[in-house]
């Protein structure tokens, strides 16, 4: 049962105790300016931070604590001791939309329960102004403390939720706007981009690297969330642009940073994968790095691939080499043949030694390992090769990087 069905279930006051409510009531009235000086002190004070950062909200909370005195007080000289429906007039409803307006939450009614406890205190003085018969003024003061809580609280109830609500709605509002705006841009529709700036709340002109954070699995609450954090901080982004697009998925633009700056090592959380496109400037460079990190996603779904943060970079080739994975693994074993089963050394220094235009030295000394070495290893990569290297250079080091990707 609500507080609000327990307030309306208290029985009438008899006529001699409605009689000394509604007098007490005229008391207050009459001396209603100091009351409402009162209140609007300690409001003030109480919500003193606030409204140094919007002055505006003063007229509002002023206008809604003299709504709430009057309400209640006129109330009372109509009906003496029934219970007051909650006050959702236009100052407390216009004061709750401004408060969503300047960003604020409920927090500031702080200033109404000040509001209820020096009205407490002025009627229970009045009280005693006009009785003095003992069970008298203890029925009076019993009503009024009853009729006072259960007002304010009602009225508290009914503010707070317009002001959700009308948070509510103004998230989903500018979520639409966001949705609308990164759909237009992927689609390469002619959004210009101080449009596309004012409706994302992010400055699309600069260079930006775009993620995918995703898991497949269950993971904990807020998982997905502290790995866009992380992102953003370790590669020195204070505000990334995230767009929702699923429980356990986010799209992610964070402003500033290159792929190549972003650290490969986050701190790990089981489940949560990363795809990363390359960085970019522009709407263009907006939509061709998030498209590579959703190829990027792709392959990452598919392959099994042992880090959980993957690069564009690193399946470029792949990427661009093959729509289809059985094709790729074809490829690899028609074009590499025995090669392809060949121990990861000897597959490791031939693709070196095509990525360093066939250089011996050089090989020998990213590989690490004594020249001789790097030798009988090329030799024993060409013998497995099912056709000369000569013959093939470009779709052998192909291949190889495939094979680097791919586990057979």
């Amino acid at each position: 049962m609500t507080s609000r069905s327990l307030v309306r279930e208290w029985d009438p006051p008899g006529p001699a105790i409605a009689a000394l409510l509604k007098r007490a009531v005229e008391v207050m009235l009459d001396e209603a300016d100091e009351l409402l000086a009162a209140i609007d002190a300690a409001s003030f004070e109480v919500n003193r931070e606030l409204l140094e950062l919007a002055p505006g909200l003063g007229d509002a909370l002023r206008a809604a604590g003299r709504s709430n005195v009057m309400v209640w007080a006129l109330a009372n000289m109509r009906k003496p001791g029934l219970p007051v429906p909650a006050n959702l007039s236009p100052e407390n409803l216009d004061f709750a939309r401004d408060v969503v307006r300047h960003g604020f939450d409920e927090t500031i009614l702080s200033g109404f329960r000040m509001g209820q406890n020096l009205a407490l205190r002025t009627a229970t003085d009045v009280a005693f102004r006009v009785t003095d018969d003992h069970e008298a003024l203890h029925d009076l003061l019993a009503l009024v403390s009853q009729s006072i809580f259960a007002y304010v609280e009602d009225t508290l109830e009914g503010i707070t939720a317009t002001i959700r609500a009308d948070r509510a709605q103004l998230r989903d509002a500018a979520s639409a706007a966001r949705a609308e705006a990164v759909a237009l841009i992927l689609e390469g529709a002619p959004i210009s981009a101080p449009r596309a700036t004012q409706l994302l709340g992010y400055d699309v002109e600069r260079a930006h690297t775009a993620a995918i954070v995703w898991s497949d699995v269950a993971v904990p609450d807020g998982a997905v969330e502290s790995v866009v954090n992380d992102l953003a901080r370790m590669s020195g982004a204070a505000r990334p642009l995230t767009h929702p697009v699923g429980p356990s998925t986010a799209w992610v633009w964070i402003s500033g940073g290159a792929s190549s700056e972003i650290p490969e090592r986050l701190r790990p959380i089981e489940g949560v994968q990363v795809a990363l496109g390359r960085a970019g400037a522009g709407l263009a460079g907006f939509r061709r790095s998030h498209l590579e990190a959703a190829a990027t996603q792709r392959l990452a779904r598919r392959l099994p691939l042992r880090s959980s943060l993957t690069s564009y970079d690193e399946v470029e080739v792949l990427a661009l080499a093959s729509t289809n994975e059985d094709q790729a693994r074809d490829f690899v074993a028609r074009t590499l043949g025995p090669l392809a089963d060949a121990p990861t050394e000897v597959r490791a220094t031939l693709r070196t030694y095509l990525r360093q235009e066939c250089n011996l030295s050089r090989t020998a000394q990213l590989e690490f390992a004594h020249r001789n070495t790097v030798a009988a290893r090329l030799e024993r990569a060409r013998d497995l090769l099912p056709q000369p290297l000569a013959d093939r250079t470009l779709e052998v080091s192909l291949a190889l990087e495939i094979a680097r990707i791919l586990v057979a």
